[in-house]
């Protein structure tokens, strides 16, 4: 008998209740009342968003500790989603992620968390965790949209292992340049 890969998953996570952990794990001990999260999780922030040497953008996920970081390849509208979230830049009009979670507040639902929880051909594949009237519910979605979603409602960010592995120090080549610093006083006035 072949299981699919979503019934191994609920099966891990009923799993979990009973001494183990995960994804799902976690869904299943917050329906029974256990507010624990999974130890194997990873708390992460978005660090920054810059674009590559080629152009293409780039999402940098770290944790409060460490020196390892997470990059996500990412496309434009995503990226200035999660840019605009993360310097509460606000537009005339929703954009997309803006309208979803306006959607959401509406009909009363919470983003409780995002878990990035695979990477499979250089992807990566994230679940939304929604708190409704019914309880959980999980939705598969794209890093980026989820992200884009996390910082505006202020929802946790959290890497499996298996992404965890994917981590790395970067290089100090690897480095974006830092941001200019902003001047105070409009004009500078050079000694020579």
């Amino acid at each position: 008998m072949k299981l699919s890969r979503r019934t191994m998953l609920r099966l891990a996570g009923a799993g979990a209740v009973f001494g183990g952990a995960g994804v799902l794990g976690w869904r299943f001990a917050r329906q029974s009342g256990f507010a624990q999260a999974a130890d194997d999780l990873l708390p992460v922030k978005v660090k920054q968003v810059y674009n590559d040497p080629i152009g293409a953008k780039v999402v940098v996920l770290a944790p409060e500790k460490g020196e390892k970081v997470l990059r996500v390849w990412v496309g434009e509208s995503e990226a200035l989603a999660i840019a605009a979230a993360l310097n509460d830049i606000s537009f005339p009009r929703p954009m997309t992620h803006d309208l979803f979670y306006a959607a959401l507040q509406a009909v009363k639902a919470k983003v409780e968390r995002v878990v990035i929880h695979d990477l499979r051909d250089n992807t990566f594949y994230a679940t939304l965790v929604l708190r409704t009237s019914d309880g959980l519910k999980e939705l598969d979605a794209r890093p980026s949209d989820s992200i884009a979603l996390a910082l505006r409602a202020k929802a946790p960010i959290f890497l499996t292992p298996k992404v965890q592995a994917a981590m790395e120090v970067p290089g100090q080549e690897e480095l974006p340049p830092s941001p200019p610093q902003r001047r105070r006083g409009g004009i500078r006035t050079i000694r020579t």
